[in-house]
């Protein structure tokens, strides 16, 4: 079919007029350049400014896609969980979202897979076992036929027992591992493959395996339940102070200054309970406690390991050239100025770093027990527990670690301030 030619001139002439009208003039064209040279340029310092300081924003609208990720997953059974089902439903667990400001600034902003769910009527935490390049696959491919193999249930058994051992220094008898593993659909081959898929990524992950080998002993958040690499826990409640005094004023009123002191004990019974268990905290923050039950508990368990975990870890002989190349966060570890490696264990331990950071903070930023009603001699041990010098005061084997003496101490003039504060209110 052809087109005529006065047909050709009207739609040339059309056409014309088209782009005559989307035409910019120079002004306009200014402008438009401008206009992108700063929105690029915004683009450019916001990706160059979350490299530098680390720092992770969070939005509704990718939790949402994450969650309907995962349940794409499971429709297509490619992932499996005890939690599928209430998770992709829409209405047993629903309000997906980031966590409220204040809440992101102290505790979730430096770990950006988690986020807050609302279950029945109760808020719970969703984190996601994101497999790193420390991860190990569980299945292999065959070269020949392209074919991807999965270990025996017995091999995988064994497989997640040795890893236990090797991480932790841990032997779990086979039931305890069998709790822990908990594999379904051992009758379909896919979905079953799926289950110790998931299983495995899940094992990997500190913050899981933690929670779930001391479930019983209630010192880590409780896991709810799992869907591929999501696993839900509780929601711990925040333990909270007013940080403006650190800014204006260290005054703090009487029923506030008994808050910190009960606070104050509780993180003690805590680092019991820790030093039970042979576990090591390397990064507290004050707003990583929370309670449970009245009993406190610790939000973030991706720094905590066994002390023997731990004591490997800054020991591998790797090069350094100060202190600081061979310590983890808060774990310190010395250099070898002869060797210029890393073949020290840990010096210090939890009772030093919570004394550094939480009870007696820093001048700019006091800690909880540092304020105008803090006795002297309340001071003095703080001063003791941050930095030990005497050999009463220092831990066997942590040369920079406090003592069980000066743990014992500390918790008697709290409990002593406590109880008189007490005995005054209604006296």
């Amino acid at each position: 079919m052809t087109i005529s030619s006065n047909s050709a001139l009207v739609l040339h002439s059309r056409f014309k007029s088209m782009t005559r009208r989307f035409r910019f003039s120079p002004r306009r064209r200014h402008y438009c350049v401008l206009t992108t040279a700063v929105i690029l340029l915004m683009v450019v310092l916001s990706v160059v400014g979350y490299l530098l300081s680390g720092m992770h924003y969070c939005f509704d609208v990718l939790v949402e896609w994450k969650i309907s990720k995962i349940c794409n997953q499971y429709y297509t059974n490619e992932v499996t969980g005890y939690m599928c089902p209430e998770l992709c439903a829409g209405d047993t667990i629903s309000e997906f979202h980031c966590p409220p400001d204040h809440t992101q600034a102290a505790e979730y902003s430096f770990n950006p897979n988690r986020f807050l769910a609302r279950k029945a009527q109760q808020f719970v935490v969703v984190k996601h076992a994101v497999p790193d390049a420390s991860y190990e696959k569980l299945s292999w491919i065959d070269s020949h036929r392209h074919e991807e193999h999965f270990p025996t249930e017995a091999e995988y058994v064994g497989i997640v027992r040795r890893y236990i051992e090797l991480r932790y220094n841990l032997q779990l008898p086979f039931d305890k591992l069998n709790s822990l593993l908990k594999l379904k659909n051992k009758n379909n081959h896919i979905l079953f493959r799926a289950s110790m898929r998931n299983s495995w990524n899940l094992i990997q992950n500190n913050e899981y395996l933690l929670s779930r080998l001391y479930e019983e002993k209630e010192i880590f958040p409780q896991v709810i339940g799992t869907c591929g690499d999501l696993f839900i826990t509780e929601l711990l409640d925040t333990v909270e102070f007013d940080e403006r005094r650190y800014h204006f004023t260290n005054h703090i009123d009487l029923s506030k200054w008994r808050y910190h002191l009960k606070v104050a004990v509780l993180i003690l019974d805590y680092l019991e309970e820790m030093a039970q268990n042979r576990f090591q905290m390397c990064s507290v923050l004050l707003a990583g406690f929370g309670i449970s039950d009245s009993r406190m508990k610790y939000h973030d368990l991706r720094y905590i390991s066994t002390e023997v975990s731990i004591d490997r870890q800054l020991s591998d002989g790797r090069w350094c050239a100060e202190d600081a190349d061979c310590s983890y966060h808060d774990c310190r570890s010395r250099c070898n100025t002869t060797s210029r490696q890393c073949t020290t264990g840990l010096l210090n331990n939890n009772l030093q770093i919570v004394c550094e950071k939480i009870f007696r903070g820093t001048a700019t930023e006091p800690g909880i027990l540092v304020t105008e009603k803090s006795p002297n001699r309340l001071l003095r041990i703080l001063d003791r527990c941050a930095q030990p010098v005497s050999r009463s005061d220092v831990q066997t084997g942590r040369p920079l670690g406090a003592s069980k003496t000066l743990k014992k101490q500390l918790y008697n003039e709290l409990t002593g301030i406590y109880e008189q504060l007490a005995s005054s209110l209604y006296s």
